[in-house]
């Protein structure tokens, strides 16, 4: 590495105003004035400027106007070159525009209000996508705060940049903080991005998502995949139009409820047996949770020396396994009949958790089966929590609820960012 640094400072010596020109790919007007190399530090400074009398764009209306004066001196980091820090200097013009005034006029290397060039951006946004801020930091050799900026005015370019709003939504909630705090999203179902976050998980929170909606907006929204919890309900029923028929309750949601009831069938029987000295339910959680066709081999014949009993527990299970067919029918018509025989055969056992779930999903059955107009679930949802949960991993978990919302928006909200 030392000989090609050699190499590259002795060509840079002999001509490098030519030669950084041609790296930073600069056009008319602009050029570079000069270039100081410092081999101590390994710093490069680059002073451009532009020729006296151009004509440079409003950043308005890009129409040519004269310089009107300039401001006092920027400096931007740039990629490094061969190992060297390179920072690029420059006042920045202003322009007289017979329309808009004096402006700032459009720098050729990076935007406005930025500290780094568009290359250096956009690489560090490439960079942060796939490694946490600490990582970053310690690769491009720069501090958290201007590491954070990078990632900060992504999102807004990101945010600034959409210009439509979803069809079809997916509400849910993700716990962070160590199960302490909730958040609200609203994700995109057909572009999978993160479309808003709110820092709770009440009414108010999907409400502050809807309020950001015209009514044209509202109206053109098909379909909401959700939990059935009650405040995100009350919001969308009282926001969009229509939304009895677009509230689909989502599949998976339903089926942990399902299962919640299958594993307090287990611990009930399992306390019962252990009382009575018989051991077959210990340690068999996780074997009811699996459905029949994804079991792994290593409980199959467990399970079905389990099965074969007469226990509560693979009685709730088989009624759970049922239910689990009632998405794969053809029709709404087909699934409410199929809907009706499961019931009874639950409201007429004897197993009072599997009653329970039964009375909750009777009382949300048009919404359970508006699956059957929309045909979406909360699967995307789900893939995003668990990115959410790698982010704050990596983080080491957010005590700032801003950067939260932010890293979210950067690593899930599948945003235009860059410059």
């Amino acid at each position: 590495m030392g000989i090609f640094i050699l190499l590259f400072i002795i060509f840079a010596m002999q001509d490098a105003e030519q030669l950084y020109s041609e790296l930073l790919g600069l056009k008319n007007p602009w050029r570079v004035e000069s270039v100081s190399l410092d081999s101590n530090d390994k710093v490069v400074e680059v002073f451009i400027a532009h020729d006296r009398g151009a004509k440079l764009p409003c950043p308005e209306c890009r129409r040519e106007c004269m310089v009107y004066d300039h401001l006092r001196e920027r400096v931007w980091r740039d990629l490094d070159s061969i190992g060297f820090k390179t920072f690029i200097h420059a006042r920045s013009p202003r322009i007289q525009c017979p329309e808009h005034g004096i402006r700032e006029a459009v720098m050729p290397l990076s935007e406005k209000r930025s500290r780094f060039t568009l290359r250096f951006e956009s690489r560090s946004i490439r960079m942060l996508q796939n490694m946490d801020v600490e990582n970053f930091t310690r690769v491009m050799d720069i501090s958290w705060s201007r590491a954070w900026n990078i990632i900060d005015h992504a999102v807004k370019r990101g945010l600034s940049r959409k210009t439509s709003r979803p069809r079809i939504i997916g509400v849910d909630d993700k716990s962070y903080r160590k199960g302490h705090k909730y958040i609200t999203l609203v994700m995109d179902m057909e572009n999978s991005g993160v479309e808003f976050i709110s820092m709770d998980r009440r009414k108010s929170s999907l409400d502050e998502y809807y309020k950001t909606m015209s009514d044209d907006e509202l109206s053109r929204i098909d379909a909401v995949s959700m939990d059935m919890w009650d405040p995100y309900i009350s919001s969308t029923l009282e926001h969009v139009p229509q939304a009895h028929s677009k509230i689909v309750f989502d599949r998976f949601h339903v089926m942990r409820h399902v299962n919640e009831a299958v594993d307090a069938v287990r611990k009930e029987e399992n306390r019962e047996l252990v009382k009575k000295g018989i051991m077959d339910l210990k340690g068999s959680r996780y074997i009811w949770l699996y459905s029949g066709d994804r079991l792994p081999e290593r409980y199959r014949e467990r399970y079905n020396e389990l099965r074969n009993s007469d226990l509560r527990t693979g009685k709730a299970y088989s009624m759970k396994e049922n239910i689990r067919n009632l998405w794969n029918l053809p029709s709404m018509e087909d699934a409410m009949d199929y809907w009706k025989r499961w019931h009874s055969w639950i409201v007429h056992s004897s197993i009072d958790a599997m009653k329970k779930v039964a009375k909750m999903m009777r009382m949300h059955i048009d919404k359970i089966l508006n699956y059957f107009i929309h045909r979406i679930t909360n699967a995307k949802a789900e893939g995003i929590n668990s990115k959410i949960a790698l982010i704050e991993k990596m983080a080491y978990g957010f005590r700032n609820r801003g950067h939260l919302k932010t890293a979210i928006y950067f690593k899930c909200g599948n945003l235009e960012l860059y410059p």
